[in-house]
């Protein structure tokens, strides 16, 4: 099999959100993947930012990817300082987990970035690798599936707590 650029690309992305994952536990990468969905859900939808787009974009075609950039730069830095972020990141959970979640952010980040980017950019991207991240079904899946997995994890979760209460 002989791999593109993009492939590599993905794949090292995947080895460090796995490494990062590791390093910080489930619950600290969850605040990356909230923050990355806030910054997509105002980047896409706040009107101020799509008519400061359309102002210096044709000086920018990148422009709305920055913004999402900065925006979840912004957004992280105040979950990763809010109390509630601190109260939620006491555990670290398993280590699947974590490596789970990280991979989905991995997935959501370059579904995300290959939304966001012009066209001029990603058509350097294979095609499977365009699918696979901005594609109907690809771009569906990332957006919801760490969604699904953390709704089924803390259902998990809750009926662990449970049966721990019980036993006292």
């Amino acid at each position: 099999m002989n791999f593109t650029w993009d492939i590599w690309l993905f794949l090292g992305l995947i080895v460090g959100g796995l490494v990062y994952g590791f390093a910080v536990g489930r619950d600290r990468a969850l605040t990356v993947l909230i923050s990355t969905y806030v910054a997509l859900a105002v980047v896409t939808n706040a009107p101020i930012l799509g008519r400061l787009n359309a102002a210096f974009g044709a000086l920018h075609p990148t422009l709305q990817f920055a913004w999402f950039v900065f925006l979840f730069g912004f957004v992280f830095v105040v979950m990763w300082r809010s109390q509630l972020m601190r109260s939620l990141a006491r555990d670290r959970g398993a280590w699947w987990e974590a490596a789970l979640f990280s991979v989905m952010q991995v997935g959501l980040t370059a579904s995300a970035t290959l939304y966001l980017l012009p066209a001029e950019i990603t058509n350097s991207f294979s095609p499977i690798f365009r699918e696979t991240f901005s594609g109907e079904i690809g771009r569906s899946f990332w957006l919801i599936a760490p969604i699904v997995f953390l709704a089924v994890l803390g259902a998990s979760s809750a009926v662990e707590d449970e049966d721990e209460e019980d036993e006292e």
